[in-house]
C-alpha cells in the first residue's frame, strides 16, 4: 500500500516540482498544500503517514505547523525542509515532535531515502507498540488467571479440611478398637489411611498458607523476640527426627544478639521449614549447623540493621541450575539423589513468603556433595518506628496498582484520646473503619501501641475523598467514648498516582497531613 505525503510549501514550483518526484522516483501518494493552515484542515479530512513541510511561509510557518500536528495527530510524522543557514530553526524543529530535517538545495535521491527511513521506523514501532500492548493483555488475562487460581485453591483448601478431618476421625476411632475389634491386616491399611491423610492434611495447610502469603492476608503479631530461644526451640522440637537418621543439630547464637522484632510462630516455621528440610536431604552421620550474626542493608527508608540467621548442612547440595528456581512454588530438583526425600515443592515458597513478610531476604548457597546453607535476614528491633509487616502490605499493594494502572489510598487514622486506649474500643473503632472501605480488597492494619489505623484502598482520590467524609460521617453520627472521655481522629491520606509517584512520598505525604 502507497504511503501518503502531505507536502506544505508556499511556493508553487516547489510543490509542483515535489509531487512529480515523490510520485516517480519515490512511488509514494501525494497531496498538496499552499499554507499551514491549509494543510491543518487536509489533515483534518485525510489520513496521512506523513508531512514534509517548508519552514518559511507567511501567516503559519513550518515550526508552528509541527507543533499543531505533534498536538493534534501525534501518530503523523513531520519532516522539516530548511536552507543551509537555518540548522538551529531545523533542531528547533525536532523539540517540537519533527521525525528528521533535509536541506536545502535538495537532493532528491537522499531525500527519498530519509522519508522511507523515516516511514519504516514508523511501521517498526507501531509493530513494537502493538506487541507490547499484546503482551500487556496477556499479562492481565494472567495476572487475573492466577487470582482466580490463588482464590480456588485457597476456597478448595478450606472446604476440603472439614471431610478429611470427619474421616481422619472416622480412622482413628476403627484403630482404637471403639467401633469394635479388628484384626491385623485391618490394622495395617487403617494405619496407612492414617499416614495419608496427614500428608494431605499437611498439603492443604501448605496450599492454605502459601495463598495467604500470596494474597497478603497473612496475620503476624509483631512483638521483641529472643532469637536464642526461638532458634533452640525450634532445634529440639526436630532433633528426634534427626536421631532417627544419625544427624546432629548444632546451634550457635550468642547470648549478646539484639532482640529481633517478628512474629514468633513464623519464625519458628521458617526455621522448622529450613532445619526439616536439612535433615530430609542428610544422609546418615550428617550435621546442621545453625548460627547467627548481625548484618547491614542499606538503609533505605529508615531500615537498615538486621540479624543474618543461617541454616548449613553437610548434605547431598543442590545443582547449580537449581539454585534460581529452588525457591519457587511446586520446584523440585529432577534427580534420583532428591526423589528419595520428595514433598509437595511448597515449603521453601512458603518459607521464602514469611520471611519477605518480616522485609526480610533469603538465599541459598551451595555445592554439591558438600552440602548447603540457607540465609535469611530478620529485622533489629527498634520499637514502633518499625513496622516490616506494614512495609510489606503496601510494598505489595503498590507493585499491584503500578502493575494494572490503578489506584491506591494510604490512610493513616489517629485516635485522638485523654487516658488510656482500651484494646475493645481500638477494636470497635476498627469495625467502623473497615464498614467505611469501598471494597473486600481494601486493607485495614491495627498497630495498638500507636493507637493508629492503616488503610490501604484502591481508589483514586475522588473516591478517597468520599471514604474521608464517611469515615467522619459515622464517628460523628455514632461517636465513641471511652467512660465519659470522647474520641477524636485524626486522619491523613495520600493517593497514587494523582498525588504520589512512589511509595515514600505516599507515605511521607500521608504522614504530614495526619499531623506527625
Amino acid at each position: 500500500m502507497e504511503s501518503r505525503v502531505l507536502v506544505v510549501d508556499d511556493e508553487k514550483e516547489i510543490r509542483v516540482f515535489l509531487d512529480k518526484a515523490l510520485r516517480r522516483l519515490g512511488g509514494f501518494h501525494v497531496e498538496l498544500a499552499g499554507s499551514g493552515e491549509e494543510a491543518l484542515r487536509k489533515l483534518e479530512k485525510e489520513r496521512f503517514e506523513l508531512v514534509l513541510t517548508d519552514l518559511k511561509m507567511p501567516q503559519m510557518d513550518g515550526l508552528q505547523l509541527i507543533a499543531e500536528i505533534a498536538k493534534s495527530k501525534p501518530e503523523t510524522l513531520t519532516i522539516m525542509m530548511t536552507g543551509h543557514g537555518t540548522i538551529d530553526s531545523a533542531l528547533e524543529a525536532m523539540k517540537r515532535g519533527a521525525s528528521d530535517y533535509i536541506t536545502k538545495p535538495l537532493n532528491l535521491d537522499e531525500m527519498i531515502l530519509r522519508l522511507r527511513k523515516v516511514l519504516e521506523e514508523k511501521q517498526r514501532f507501531v509493530k513494537l507498540k502493538d506487541f507490547a500492548a499484546g503482551l500487556e493483555r496477556t499479562n492481565q488475562e494472567l495476572r487475573k488467571i492466577d487470582s482466580m487460581k490463588s482464590e480456588f485453591v485457597s476456597v478448595a483448601s478450606h472446604e476440603l479440611r472439614t471431610p478429611l478431618a470427619a474421616i481422619k476421625n472416622a480412622v482413628q476411632l476403627m484403630l482404637s478398637g471403639k467401633t469394635g475389634e479388628i484384626n491385623g491386616v485391618q490394622e495395617k491399611f487403617l494405619s496407612m489411611a492414617e499416614r495419608n491423610i496427614n500428608r494431605l492434611t499437611n498439603i492443604l495447610d501448605d496450599l492454605l498458607n502459601l495463598s495467604r502469603i500470596e494474597s497478603g492476608k497473612v496475620e503476624l503479631k509483631f512483638d521483641y523476640l529472643a532469637l536464642k530461644e526461638i532458634v533452640e526451640m525450634a532445634a529440639s522440637s526436630l532433633r528426634p527426627h534427626a536421631d532417627v537418621k544419625s544427624v546432629q543439630i548444632e546451634a550457635d547464637i550468642p547470648e549478646l544478639l539484639p532482640a529481633i522484632y517478628g512474629d514468633r510462630e513464623k519464625i519458628e516455621q521458617i526455621l522448622t521449614n529450613l532445619i526439616g528440610n536439612a535433615i530430609k536431604f542428610t544422609p546418615s552421620g550428617g550435621k546442621i549447623f545453625i548460627s547467627a550474626r548481625l548484618s547491614s542493608q542499606n538503609q533505605k527508608d529508615g531500615y537498615g540493621d538486621t540479624v543474618a540467621i543461617s541454616v548449613k548442612d553437610t548434605g547431598i547440595g543442590i545443582p547449580a541450575e537449581h539454585l534460581d528456581a529452588i525457591f519457587e512454588k511446586f520446584h523440585q530438583v529432577e534427580n534420583s539423589l532428591y526423589r528419595s526425600a520428595s514433598g509437595t515443592g511448597l515449603g521453601l515458597a512458603i518459607t521464602k513468603g514469611l520471611v519477605e513478610a518480616h522485609q526480610g531476604k533469603i538465599w541459598v548457597e551451595s555445592e554439591v556433595g558438600k552440602g548447603s546453607a540457607f540465609i535469611f535476614t530478620l529485622p533489629i528491633s527498634k520499637g514502633e518506628r518499625r513496622d516490616p509487616y506494614f512495609r510489606f502490605i503496601l510494598d505489595k499493594e503498590f507493585h499491584q496498582a503500578q502493575e494494572n494502572n490503578g489506584s491506591l489510598t494510604l490512610f493513616l487514622i489517629q485516635v485522638l484520646v485523654e487516658g488510656e486506649m482500651k484494646d475493645a474500643l481500638l477494636s470497635k473503632l476498627e469495625e467502623k473503619i473497615k464498614e467505611c472501605l469501598c471494597r473486600k480488597a481494601d486493607i485495614l492494619l491495627k498497630r495498638e501501641k500507636e493507637e493508629i489505623l492503616a488503610a490501604l484502598c484502591r481508589a483514586n482520590l475522588e473516591g478517597a475523598q468520599a471514604i474521608h467524609r464517611r469515615i467522619e460521617e459515622a464517628i460523628e453520627k455514632h461517636p465513641l467514648e471511652t467512660g465519659t472521655n470522647p474520641v477524636r481522629l485524626r486522619i491523613g491520606m495520600a493517593t497514587y498516582p494523582e498525588e504520589a509517584l512512589s511509595k515514600a512520598e505516599l507515605f511521607r505525604l500521608a504522614r504530614e497531613r495526619l499531623g506527625g
